[in-house]
């Protein structure tokens, strides 16, 4: 496995692990209706362009196959964090966090934050984040709880 940044075209494959993730994953902890107001098997390819685009993540390849992508911006914020539901606890999230981690280093950021997932909240915990917020989030009409999480780099 290695980590490299997302290129142009890939973005039905980063679709696919979102789409299948939020469906076969999160489904433990969300409804169906949740599910469908988070991942809707109609959303719009242009709008799913623009915003991988716009996150421009880092990408984890195995075998020329991604199975994970997550992103880092400019705040420190993570707005996506994703494994292929099939490659869920093998080590492509720890080496996406460790990823981000690096690069938030590097570009002189003192934190990390991210809204996550009821499924995802102990993944972050089991990287050094604390829950600073519990919320509950109006998409498309439902009503998901998340975390605001975050994680301090520095001791300053």
């Amino acid at each position: 496995m290695y980590i490299r940044r997302y290129k142009s075209g890939e973005e039905s494959s980063l679709w696919e692990i979102f789409f299948n993730t939020i469906h076969r994953i999160n489904i433990r902890d969300y409804n169906k209706s949740q599910i469908l107001a988070w991942a809707p098997p109609d959303l719009d390819k242009e709008i799913w362009r623009n915003k991988i685009e716009s996150i421009n993540p880092f990408v984890v390849v195995n075998d020329e196959r991604i199975v994970g992508y997550a992103d880092l911006q400019e705040n420190g914020l993570i707005d996506h964090f994703f494994c292929d539901h099939r490659w869920q606890r093998k080590g492509v999230g720890s080496l996406l966090m460790k990823k981000i981690q690096e690069e938030a280093t590097q570009e002189g950021l003192d934190s990390l934050f991210s809204e996550v997932s009821v499924t995802a909240k102990p993944f972050y915990a089991s990287h050094g984040f604390i829950v600073t917020k519990k919320q509950a989030l109006e998409i498309r009409g439902e009503i998901l709880n998340n975390f605001r999480m975050e994680k301090r780099l520095t001791s300053g």
